[in-house]
C-alpha cells in the first residue's frame, strides 16, 4: 500500500513544540496574574467586617462610591459601611446624586457639602434620603451672597431628620415652615445658622421652637439671621432664646430681628457678640448681663455707628472673664473709653486683644497720615491725659498678662494708648502690635523706637511689633 501523501500546511515537531511552549507561558502568567489579584482579595476581604468598614469609611465618598469597579465581589460592599462621614469640598465640582446617598447604609454619620447655585435643587432631595438614614451631622453651605434674589430653599425633609446632634447652615438659604406638631431636634447640641432667612409670618417663633427643644445645646451661632419677610416693615417678632446648657454663643445682627436672651447662661464659656441696632433699647445692655459668666468675650462695634461708650452702662463684673476681645476706633474716644469700661469690669482679665477698625483713612497713604499730612475727619478726637489718668486707676491692669492690638497706626492717639497700657500692667508677659501697613516706613520706625523707649511697668514684658503683611517685621 502507498503511504499517504504529506499535507503541504503540517507543521513541524519543532514548530509544534515552540508554539505549545509559548502558549504554556501564557497560560502561567495570566494563571499568576489571578492568582495575585485573588490573593490580594482574599487578604482585604478576610479582614473581620469592622475593620474592613473602618478602612473603607476613610475614604472620600466619591472615592467609596468607585470601589464598586473593582470586581464582582466588591460591587456592593460599600453599601454596608454604617457611619460614613459624606462631605464634598468647596473645591469639588461634584454634588452628590440622591440616588446614591438612598444606597448609603444607616446610620449616615455626616454629610458636608457646598451647595453650588446649579445645584441648589439637590438639597431638598438628599435630605429626603439623608432622613431615612438617620443622618447626625447636617452642614450645607450655599453657594451665592445674601444680597441675590436666588436662594436655597430647603425641603420639608429637613425636619424629619430627627437625629440631627449638629446642624450648620450658611449661605443664606430659605428655611420652610415646619409641619404642624413639629417637636424639634431633641438630640442637637450643636446649632450654626448664618445668613439663614425665616420668611414667613412666624419665623420668629419658629427659630425658638428649635432652639429650646434641644435641651441640650451647648453650642448656638445666629449670623445675621432673618426672622420675617422681606417685603414686611413691621417690627420684628421676639424670639426668646432659651438654652440653659450653653457653652458657646455668637449672636451678630447687622439689622433687628427680634433675637433676645431672656435668660442667664450659667455655663456659658464663650460669646461673640455683634448688636450695634439694639444699641439704644434696655435690650443691648441686658445682653451683656445675661452673660455675665463668660470666660472669653468678644464684642464687635461700630464706631461710626455708635458715638458713644457700648460698656459705659455695665455696672456689674465678669467675674469669670479671662479673654477678652473688642474692636476699638482710636479716633473716637468713646471707643477708647470703651476699652477701660471692659478692663473697669473684667476684674480678673488677663489677654486684651483689639482688633483695630478700618476707617476712611486706611484708603490714604499711611506714610501721610502718619507724618499728619494728611487731615483724617473722622480722627477727631484728641485725648487729655491729665482726665483720662486722673479716672483709670491703676487695678484695671492688675492681672493683664498679655495685650495684642491688630491694625494700629502711628497716630498720636494709637500710641498714646500703647504706651499708657505699658506703664500700668506690672504683669504683663507679652505684648503684640501689629501695625496696619504693608511697608517699613519712617514713621513705623519711629513708633517701634518709642515703644522699645518708654517706660514699662513689667520688667520681664516682650514687646513685639510687626506689620500686618509680614509676620517677621520688627
Amino acid at each position: 500500500m502507498a503511504p499517504p501523501p504529506s499535507h503541504p500546511s503540517r507543521k513541524s515537531a519543532t514548530e509544534k513544540m515552540a508554539s505549545a511552549s509559548s502558549s504554556s507561558r501564557i497560560r502561567r502568567r495570566q494563571a499568576q496574574a489571578e492568582e495575585a489579584q485573588g490573593v490580594g482579595q482574599d487578604l482585604l476581604m478576610s479582614l473581620p467586617p469592622e475593620m474592613l468598614d473602618n478602612i473603607l469609611r476613610r475614604l472620600p465618598f466619591e472615592q467609596l462610591v468607585r470601589t464598586c469597579f473593582l470586581n464582582l465581589a466588591w460591587h456592593r460592599r460599600w453599601e454596608s459601611v454604617p457611619n460614613l462621614d459624606i462631605w464634598f469640598s468647596a473645591g469639588s465640582n461634584a454634588a452628590p446624586d440622591a440616588r446614591v446617598l438612598w444606597r448609603c447604609a444607616a446610620p449616615v454619620r455626616s454629610f458636608t457639602a457646598r451647595v453650588r447655585m446649579p445645584h441648589f435643587y439637590r438639597a431638598a432631595r438628599w435630605l429626603q434620603a439623608l432622613a431615612r438614614k438617620r443622618v447626625e451631622k447636617l452642614v450645607l453651605k450655599f453657594d451665592n451672597p445674601w444680597f441675590s434674589r436666588s436662594a436655597g430653599v430647603l425641603g420639608p425633609a429637613l425636619f424629619a431628620c430627627r437625629e440631627l446632634t449638629h446642624l450648620e447652615l450658611c449661605g443664606y438659604c430659605h428655611l420652610p415652615r415646619a409641619p404642624h406638631g413639629f417637636g424639634g431636634f431633641p438630640n442637637l447640641v450643636t446649632l450654626l445658622l448664618s445668613h439663614v432667612a425665616f420668611p414667613f409670618s412666624g419665623g420668629a417663633a419658629q427659630l425658638e421652637h428649635l432652639i429650646s427643644s434641644a435641651v441640650d445645646l451647648t453650642e448656638l451661632s445666629l449670623d445675621d439671621v432673618k426672622t420675617s419677610h422681606f417685603d414686611d416693615d413691621a417690627p420684628a417678632e421676639r424670639c426668646a432664646i432659651r438654652a440653659p446648657k450653653l457653652r458657646v454663643l455668637k449672636l451678630i445682627m447687622f439689622f433687628d430681628n427680634g433675637c433676645r436672651l431672656s435668660e442667664e447662661f450659667p455655663l456659658l464659656e464663650e460669646a461673640i457678640i455683634s448688636i450695634d441696632d439694639l444699641f439704644w433699647t434696655p435690650d443691648y445692655i441686658d445682653t451683656f448681663r445675661r452673660i455675665c459668666n463668660v470666660n472669653r468675650l468678644l464684642i464687635e462695634t461700630d464706631s461710626i455707628q455708635i458715638n458713644e461708650n457700648p460698656l459705659q452702662g455695665i455696672s456689674w463684673k465678669f467675674q469669670n472673664l479671662r479673654v477678652g476681645h473688642l474692636s476699638a476706633n482710636f479716633g473716637k474716644l468713646p471707643s477708647i473709653m470703651s476699652i477701660f469700661s471692659l478692663l473697669r469690669s473684667a476684674p480678673h482679665i488677663e489677654e486684651l486683644h483689639i482688633e483695630v477698625e478700618i476707617t476712611k483713612r486706611d484708603d490714604e497713604n499711611d506714610e501721610d497720615f502718619a507724618n499728619g499730612e494728611v487731615d483724617d475727619p473722622e480722627c477727631d478726637d484728641a485725648i487729655d491725659e491729665d482726665i483720662l489718668k486722673a479716672e483709670i486707676s491703676d487695678d484695671l491692669f492688675a492681672n493683664l498678662k498679655h495685650v495684642s492690638l491688630d491694625g494700629i497706626k502711628c497716630l498720636p492717639n494709637d500710641i498714646w494708648f500703647m504706651k499708657f497700657v505699658l506703664s500700668k500692667t506690672r504683669l504683663l508677659e507679652s505684648f503684640l502690635v501689629t501695625f496696619g501697613y504693608q511697608q517699613i516706613s519712617k514713621s513705623y520706625l519711629d513708633a517701634y523706637r518709642e515703644l522699645a523707649m518708654c517706660q514699662k511697668a513689667s520688667p520681664q514684658a516682650k514687646l513685639m511689633v510687626r506689620l500686618r503683611d509680614k509676620p517677621d517685621s520688627i
